[in-house]
C-alpha cells in the first residue's frame, strides 16, 4: 500500500472519532484560561457542569451547561445513544470511557455502554496527563470511533 493511501485511510478513520466530556471541577478550566475566575466561582456555587466536545478545528468547546454531575452524565449518555444511532458505521463501533481519577463513575458508564451496545468493545482508560490537567479531577468522557479491527485495511 502506498504512503498516500495509508494517510488517506488514517484520515478517514480519524474523522469517525467523536466524544462528549463532562467537567466536574471548574478550577482547572479557570486556571487554564478557558473560564474566568468569576465564572468558575458562580458555576461551582450553582453546581454547573459544562459539557464539552471538540469542534471541527480540534478545539475543546462547551456546548451545554447542566446543573449537577448526575444530570450531566445522564445527558451525555443520552446524547451518545442519539449520535451513535445516526452513524453509517454504527455496526462497527468501538467505544471508550475516559476518566480523571473516577474509576467508579467510569465503570458505571461502561456498564451503561455494555447494556446499550452489547456486542461492541468498550475500553476504559484514564485521560492523558495533559487533558486531565485541563479538565480537572473527576472529569469523564464517552468517546467512539469505527472499530479498526472490523475494517479491511489492505484496500
Amino acid at each position: 500500500m502506498e504512503p498516500e493511501a495509508i494517510l488517506k485511510k488514517l484520515d478517514e478513520i480519524r474523522k469517525t472519532i467523536d466524544e462528549y466530556f463532562v467537567v466536574d471541577d471548574l478550577k482547572n478550566l479557570s486556571r487554564g484560561g478557558r473560564l474566568s475566575n468569576a465564572g468558575a466561582f458562580i458555576g461551582t456555587m450553582l453546581q454547573i457542569k459544562p459539557l464539552l466536545t471538540f469542534n471541527s478545528d480540534g478545539k475543546i468547546v462547551a456546548f451545554e451547561k447542566i446543573r449537577s454531575l448526575k444530570r450531566a452524565v445522564a445527558k451525555v449518555k443520552k446524547l451518545t445513544l442519539e449520535k451513535t444511532a445516526e452513524l453509517p458505521y454504527k455496526d462497527k463501533l468501538r467505544l471508550f470511557v475516559f476518566h480523571s481519577n473516577d474509576l467508579k463513575q467510569a465503570e458505571d458508564i461502561k456498564q451503561f455502554i455494555n447494556t446499550n451496545f452489547p456486542d461492541k468493545p468498550v475500553d476504559v482508560a484514564e485521560f492523558s496527563p495533559v487533558i486531565a490537567t485541563h479538565l480537572g479531577e473527576k472529569s469523564i468522557a464517552i468517546a467512539w470511533m469505527i472499530d479498526i479491527d472490523k475494517l479491511d485495511l489492505t484496500k
